[in-house]
Formats: C-alpha cells, structure tokens, sequence
C-alpha cells in the first residue's frame, strides 16, 4: 500500500445499500464497492485516504471506510499526480453533492441523452477518483465522470 493506491469500500449503512441497489436497478448486477477513495499518505504505519463524503472532501484515516481492497492505479499513471489533485480539493473545501447523488439516481432511471445536473465544486467519490486518475495521465473515455459509480471505476480499473 503507497500514496496514490485506490481504495474501494464497502460499507452497510443506508448510503452504501441505495448506491448498491442503484447499481442493481442499471446495470442488473450488483457490486461489493459503494464508495473510492485515494490512499494519501501512509504516517506512523497509519494510512490515510481522501474521499467524498457527505462531510466533504476530506482526509481521513483508512480504518474509517469500512472494509476495503486496495488497488493501484493504471499504468503509466503519475501516482504524486494523483494525490496533489486530491489534496487541492480538499484545500478547495469542495462540497461533497447529494445532488449529484440524486442526478445519479435520475440518470437511472431516464435516457442516457438527458442532461446530468451538479453544482460545480462538489464531488461524489468515484468522481473523485477518476479526475483524480485523470489528472495523473489514465485515459478513460467515460460519459461524464460526474456521475461515474464506484462498480464502473471499479470495472474500468479491475
């Protein structure tokens, strides 16, 4: 495990099982993985990670995400790229966004051509992770990245 490694969660609250379940209802396949983060700094045999969650961007020690999996990233992909691009959202204080959550779940459930609505400065955690990737040099042609889920990162990556 080094900064710039990916970290997929599983968790078992409410917010875990409705992505889960969103997931499900889409794609007509589960995941294990309802949330991404990036694996920051390792201190003390302690590592951290930077995610989106409804308190924000924010660092965190790895312990909090539930039970987890590490992977790293691409090939090719800067890993100090990475994580300077999660650490300046979280210098940013950007928002994490229920209403991307809730655009997520309405993309869903509607065409794919219809448009995604997001505040700008607020992430979700897959989103993240894939700018965060993208920042870093890995390509990955996605329909936006704002409403890319943890199973389809995880997918992409896998």
């Amino acid at each position: 495990m080094q900064p710039g490694d990916i970290v997929f969660a599983h968790s078992n609250g409410i917010a875990g099982r409705l992505i889960r379940f969103g997931e499900r209802l889409r794609w007509k396949r589960g995941s294990v993985w309802n949330h991404a983060a990036i694996i920051s700094r390792i201190e003390d045999g302690v590592a951290y990670v930077i995610q989106a969650d409804i308190r924000g961007v924010n660092e965190a020690p790895l312990s909090s995400v539930g039970s987890y999996i590490t992977m790293e990233p691409p090939q090719g992909c800067d890993r100090v790229a990475v994580v300077q691009f999660a650490q300046a959202q979280v210098a940013a204080k950007a928002r994490y966004s229920l209403g991307s959550i809730l655009s997520i779940a309405f993309d869903i459930i509607t065409p794919n051509w219809f448009p995604e609505v997001r505040r700008d400065n607020t992430w979700i955690c897959s989103a993240l992770v894939g700018e965060a990737l993208r920042f870093g040099g890995w390509l990955h042609c996605w329909g936006s990245v704002y409403c890319v889920t943890p199973a389809q990162l995880f997918d992409a990556l896998h």
